[in-house]
């Protein structure tokens, strides 16, 4: 899993899924600039004000970098998305626009990852790692990439402001190519390390697995992480996992007359099994509204239990969890999909 999304065709809309990273600067008559917004190719949306509406409020703006630097970094939760916002200084040879600032006056720089919700325990590294990156490989050259933006704006085109424009985006390709690099490294990464202890980590495996990524690899870092677990095989098929599958599903069915789902399982491990908690919970919204919440005492060796659970209007996917109350760890979970049971029925 070297590269999480080579060679698959829909990577742009999966990584737009996953991460929205802007790189902008500040502009005294213009405000907020996108330099680069990844992986939206091109100028698209810097004029869409819906779009840009966290980014123009973002807190990161309103403070200097000495201010920030004691905080590492500034985060806005806007729409179930957190924006996690970075501010640099960097290198200019423009003429500012504005009384007491010089040619030379540094450009003030803000790069911002945005991530839903659901993953944003990775948002801390990630705008760390992407900013240090910029700053490193960038930093003496971001300023040729302003220059060229303004050059585009001249009605007159000479050789010089043709130049720049022809360099700036050079570097601009650059820059949107080191970003999309960070962003599959990272990804491909951190899935391998995550921590199998962690709830937090596990909601964010998940929902990396629901956007079609195959986590088949999780736990190959070692010890202490989601070791022999699969989520999804390479066909996309959802599979069921557990250190060493206690339970089994039997039968799921759907009961049309009173929109409901029922789910047979059973332990079909050697001993009697205490202290478990069952859900089904809503994938649309995922981890926040549950549909069965079902508390088991102890569910004997070679038991069946049934399960019932409304059916949601228009509404195909669950998710079933069965959950060890004494260390939250999930023993098994299934991806439900109803159109899918409909077609084999």
């Amino acid at each position: 899993m070297a590269d999480l999304f080579e060679e698959d065709p829909t990577r742009k809309k999966l990584l737009e899924e996953l991460c929205v990273v802007y790189v902008l600067y500040f502009d005294e008559v213009l405000g907020h600039m996108p330099l680069v917004i990844f992986p939206i190719e091109g100028d698209k949306l810097k004029d869409n004000k819906k779009f840009m509406r966290p980014i123009k409020y973002h807190p990161i703006w309103f403070l200097d970098v000495e201010e920030q630097s004691a905080l590492d970094h500034i985060d806005l939760d806007f729409k179930n998305f957190i924006f996690f916002g970075k501010k640099f200084l960097m290198k200019s040879e423009r003429t500012k626009r504005r009384m007491g600032l010089q040619a030379d006056t540094p450009e003030v720089v803000v790069v911002i990852v945005s991530l839903p919700k659901e993953i944003d325990l990775f948002g801390d590294d990630l705008i760390r790692e992407m900013t240090e990156q910029i700053q490193k490989k960038f930093e003496n050259q971001l300023y040729k990439i302003i220059d060229a933006e303004n050059a585009k704006k001249e009605i007159i085109q000479t050789k010089k402001s043709k130049d720049s424009v022809k360099e700036g985006n050079m570097i601009k390709d650059n820059l949107y190519n080191l970003i999309e690099k960070i962003s599959n490294d990272y990804f491909s990464r951190v899935i391998k390390t995550v921590d199998g202890s962690s709830i937090r980590q596990q909601k964010a495996i998940s929902y990396l697995s629901l956007k079609g990524i195959d986590v088949a690899s999780v736990g190959e870092a070692g010890a202490g992480s989601f070791s022999g677990i699969k989520l999804f095989d390479k066909n996309g098929k959802t599979v069921e996992y557990s250190f060493k599958n206690p339970f089994a599903i039997k039968n799921i069915q759907v009961i049309e007359d009173s929109s409901e789902i029922e789910i047979i399982v059973e332990n079909v491990s050697e001993v009697d099994k205490s202290n478990l908690s069952v859900k089904i919970t809503h994938i649309k919204e995922f981890f926040e509204k549950e549909l069965l919440d079902q508390d088991i005492d102890i569910w004997f060796q070679g038991e069946e239990l049934l399960f019932i659970s409304p059916v949601m209007p228009k509404i195909h996917e669950y998710l079933f969890f069965i959950i060890d109350k004494s260390n939250s760890e999930k023993i098994l979970t299934k991806k439900i999909d109803l159109l899918e049971i409909e077609k084999k029925t």
